[in-house]
């Protein structure tokens, strides 16, 4: 089975034969970053982004770097080839390492890489697109860094637990009373023939979809896309509303909370979108 294969510090293992060391400050901390990676026809889409983020994340926390993007690059493709999949994701994370339990970083510290493959199936996802999503609010506790993928998630669990038992697809962020992103992708509303978001800053994470979309879909879909916070009147307000990330791809969002968007149906733009992204995606990856 693909996902029963991990690597660990460049080597691939069987899952079973993998461990964490009791004095990881990963698992004592959450002292570490990660970085998702979604993967199509056998190939990471993406991966070098991908792995800028990781790398920023890295050096913002001060984590010592013992691997090149090179050498994950190759991690990446090694893993897959040995998992024989075609359609997954590819789940990175470094911690600090292991040393005496303590707040402060211990000297010396050699970092640890763990690599796995996580399932999806984007034929559920598709299936979703046709009706819709709903989203809950949710205030946003997350720290003021979440511009760094690090492991401390808990505020994201709890966020999505709470999506979970509303029957909800994700949990919506609400800091000061404006709108920043779901647990696990951005936010979007299309208004007045106008893309909204929120600025891209230390509030919302680093997002790739969301970059490809900024920098290239919506300039080649002749779209302006606007960075300005707002809060849940305004996005009811709106003609459209979507998520988007590596995770979803582009899926539309039809309420919030107790509130519909436009008539309550997937709009148009964001099927166009996701067109344009499958057809990116396409070119990027194509089938081997």
């Amino acid at each position: 089975m693909a996902e029963e294969l991990v690597l660990i510090n460049g080597e691939i293992m069987p899952k079973n034969e993998a461990y964490i060391d009791i004095d990881d400050r990963g698992h004592n901390f959450g002292d570490g970053v990660f970085e998702i990676v979604p993967v199509y026809n056998g190939r990471c889409f993406a991966l070098l982004p991908h792995m800028n983020n990781l790398f920023e994340s890295v050096i913002h926390s001060k984590i010592p770097g013992v691997y090149m993007i090179e050498e994950l690059v190759e991690f990446h493709e090694n893993l897959l080839q040995a998992a024989g999949v075609s359609e997954c994701e590819v789940y990175t994370q470094i911690t600090r390492g292991s040393g005496a339990y303590g707040l402060a970083y211990p000297e010396q510290c050699i970092p640890n890489l763990t690599m796995f493959i996580v399932p999806v199936d984007r034929k559920a996802l598709a299936e979703r697109r046709i009706k819709g999503i709903n989203l809950v609010t949710e205030e946003d506790v997350r720290w003021q860094h979440c511009d760094i993928n690090t492991l401390n998630r808990m505020p994201e669990a709890m966020a999505k637990q709470k999506a979970y038992i509303s029957n909800a697809f994700d949990a919506l962020f609400v800091r000061d009373g404006k709108i920043t992103e779901t647990t696990e992708a951005s936010f979007f509303i299309y208004k007045d023939g106008i893309l909204w978001t929120h600025p891209e800053n230390n509030c919302i994470h680093k997002n790739i979809t969301r970059k490809l979309l900024t920098e290239r879909l919506a300039p080649d879909l002749q779209l302006q896309v606007i960075e300005r916070a707002f809060d849940k009147e305004f996005a009811l307000k709106a003609d459209e509303a979507f998520i988007c990330g590596p995770r979803c791809e582009f899926m539309p969002v039809v309420k919030i909370d107790r509130g519909f968007i436009g008539d309550g149906k997937p709009g148009q733009m964001a099927a166009s979108l996701q067109n344009a992204y499958e057809k990116f995606v396409a070119a990027e990856c194509p089938a081997k």
